[in-house]
């Protein structure tokens, strides 16, 4: 989408302009002038006749052409009627500065929806409502109400964001240049996915860097994205609201633990977005892809250091944050031990020793090593270089960070320079890196973190968006569902084993006598349960009696079980119980689903059992997934470790628990219109060999609104 009329206009008009210091209007005409605009201005005011340097007219039918972009400063309530004005003029695009939309209350709401269907209807690009304004630092354009500074770096760094301070904060660090500024706002017309499709045809810009509150079309966003990463430019993240309850709200245990938040992460992940935890991540990562001109072509980390202690602090945080520092290759390390000094060890990370101080060459001859290594991506030069430094230090050091630029001149691959500690830094040791394609990060973790997120895009792979099982949904089960009533374990089972999942063997009772003749069929020891659509977590009210091995413990334990749940659920519709076969051994873990709109549904896997929750310990993905997706995901859980064998301990069948998270994910995605939940927990995944079994089974329709 081509937003040159709104990003890049001729000719704009500024409604509600001013010559009262302060005011929006003025403020607005000033950042014009400011920013060197060179096309038409036209200040609409009712009585003045010029404002700054410019003629000013009484209202747009006045104008002696038709603008091209329109600002409007005035109240929430006027905006309408002027963008109708605008359109009828003939403009085709709008900044709408003013607040008292949708933020505020009913009333703002319906005033932005009718802004919105306007703009739908007239074909209008309008930047808002609530809004700074944009800004264009390659045409030197700005239809922004915030103080603009006199050197704003200009480069390939496109800023779009949702929170109007935000925008102030990532524009005024000095760290990158910039091609544009978008306060998104309200976005009632214009998203952040319109934003990326002109910067993706956009050749001043090479990265979009983007701070966001909600992802209201998530296909749109990772389309556009997908348009970003075939013109060769990153889109880095910063999602904001990553604690938002709601979770809480679910009957299912996987409500807490497949949160939003694991969605929204599972959505940029699949687009190809890099995300980040805060301002600083995302500065350094902006800065260091804007710097850098090569690309990588796998995901192996070298670092250089002349500190033994910060080769280790660079281990440790490396290890933290997932980073692949891979050990040198047999011809790497011979080549640094005729390097290196007698006391200095070849190893990644690598010590250069204070050596390199008085031997720039041998720090060059080192970096070069490492660079050659095979199985090393990229180079980080971790150096301190505070303002505190005496200049005689910096001066030294500044020799270092000459040298890595030298270096990286004949590289193929990238070098990046990072102090430790964040600015600010010593201008004698960071001068030579100015201007050049080795970028001067700051802080040990945001520029590691930053490393990873550049190897991480440069592997970056698509993800298969249809289900790897040929799941069909069933229409008997289509029109259960339908009906909205919560299932019984006993019908969620029968569900399950109709869709090619195996469960134990087992079988309703509504009497003692049909509980023991059923207990006899299936074989001692069995467990007992509750048999009620109404009560989800039946441990909890006292409804589950385990390792039961006689027909008198059956006897007991039912009427045990009526009298526990009618305590705790007086209104419950109880069926009776279930009898189950007593599986015994294996590792107990949790499979489940959940819906997070506007992503879709996604599976969920964990350490299971009546723990869940205090263990926390589960990896989410969006619906569907692969086998090799799976296999992440449950080896991103700690009970990872229980499944392959803990202490002793038997292996478990992994690859069939991989398989049924797989299926239940496809499961999800055909019944996606019909099931808000499934949830099986515990499954028993047994020694290596002998399967994965749900024990418990819960499933929840999604509630449709007639």
């Amino acid at each position: 989408m081509s937003l040159n009329a709104l990003l890049n206009p001729s000719s704009v008009a500024v409604v509600g302009a001013s010559s009262r210091v302060g005011a929006l209007g003025q403020r607005v005409l000033d950042n014009l002038q400011r920013s060197g605009f060179m096309g038409a201005v036209y200040p609409i005011h009712p009585s003045e006749t010029r404002l700054a340097h410019w003629d000013c007219f009484p209202t747009l039918d006045a104008l002696p052409e038709a603008p091209e972009c329109v600002a409007i400063g005035l109240a929430a309530e006027r905006v309408l009627p002027i963008l109708e004005q605008a359109a009828n003029r003939g403009a085709k695009a709008a900044v709408v500065f003013a607040s008292g939309f949708s933020e505020v209350g009913q009333h703002g709401q319906r005033m932005q929806k009718s802004l919105a269907d306007f703009c739908r209807s007239s074909g209008m690009k309008v930047c808002g409502p609530n809004v700074l304004g944009v800004r264009n630092l390659h045409r030197q354009f700005a239809l922004y109400s915030a103080p603009l500074a006199n050197d704003a770096p200009r480069g390939g760094v496109a800023i779009a964001a949702h929170s109007g301070s935000a925008c102030v904060a990532l524009s005024g660090t000095g760290r990158f240049g910039m091609s544009h500024v978008v306060s998104m706002g309200n976005s009632a017309a214009l998203d952040v996915e319109d934003y990326l499709e002109h910067f993706a045809e956009d050749p001043d810009t090479r990265v979009a860097c983007l701070f966001l509150e909600a992802v209201r079309h998530p296909d749109r966003l990772a389309a556009a994205a997908i348009r970003m990463r075939a013109a060769g430019k990153p889109v880095l993240a910063l999602k904001v609201g990553r604690t938002a309850k709601g979770a809480a709200a679910s009957a299912a245990h996987t409500g807490s633990l497949a949160t939003s938040h694991a969605a929204a992460s599972d959505f940029f992940r699949r687009a190809g977005i890099e995300v980040f935890d805060d301002l600083d991540e995302l500065i350094e990562t902006c800065a260091l892809f804007d710097a850098v001109r090569k690309a990588s072509s796998g995901n192996g980390l070298a670092v250089i250091n002349i500190s033994g202690g910060e080769v280790a602090l660079t281990c440790d945080l490396g290890h933290e944050l997932g980073l692949s520092l891979p050990s040198l290759s047999d011809d790497t390390s011979r080549a640094l031990s005729t390097i290196l000094p007698s006391f200095g060890t070849a190893a990644n990370p690598l010590d250069a020793t204070s050596a390199a101080l008085s031997d720039p060459s041998m720090y060059a001859k080192a970096m070069n090593a490492l660079l050659d290594d095979p199985g090393v991506s990229l180079l980080a030069v971790s150096q301190d270089c505070p303002a505190g430094l005496s200049d005689a230090a910096a001066i030294g050091y500044g020799r270092l960070a000459q040298t890595a630029v030298e270096t990286e001149k004949t590289s193929r691959k990238p070098v990046v320079f990072y102090s430790n500690v964040a600015g600010p830094l010593h201008a004698a040791t960071v001068a030579p890196l100015r201007g050049t394609p080795v970028p001067c990060l700051q802080g040990a973790r945001p520029a590691l973190v930053a490393v990873r997120a550049f190897l991480r895009w440069h592997s970056w792979t698509a993800v298969a968006t249809l289900p790897p099982v040929d799941v069909q949904s069933i229409p008997a089960w289509q029109a259960r569902l339908a009906t909205g009533d919560a299932l019984s374990e006993a019908e969620a089972k029968r569900f399950l084993q109709d869709h090619g999942v195996r469960i134990a063997r087992e079988a309703t009772a509504g009497s003692v006598q049909a509980a023991v003749r059923a207990a006899d069929d299936i074989g001692y020891p069995v467990v007992l349960k509750v048999d009620s659509p109404d009560i989800p977590h039946k441990s909890d009210a006292g409804g589950v009696a385990l390792s039961i091995r006689n027909a008198q413990e059956v006897a007991t334990a039912f009427h045990r079980i009526h009298e526990s749940v009618k305590r705790h659920h007086p209104s419950a519709r109880i069926h009776g119980v279930v009898v189950q076969e007593m599986v015994q051994g294996g590792v107990e873990m949790i499979i489940g689903t959940a819906q997070h709109p506007p992503f879709g549904r996604g599976v969920v896997v964990g350490a299971g059992g009546v723990l869940v929750e205090l263990m926390n310990d589960s990896a989410f993905a969006l619906a569907p997934i692969g086998r090799a997706r799976a296999s992440d995901l449950v080896g991103q859980t700690r009970a990872a470790r229980l499944l392959a064998g803990y202490r002793g301990e038997p292996a478990a069948d992994r690859p069939a628990l991989e398989e049924l998270l797989v299926r239940i994910a496809a499961i999800a995605d055909a019944y996606a219109d019909s099931i808000e939940t499934i949830e099986l927990n515990p499954v028993a995944v047994l020694p290596a060999g002998q399967g994965a079994c749900p024990l418990d089974a819960l499933i929840i329709p999604r509630k449709i609104n007639h």
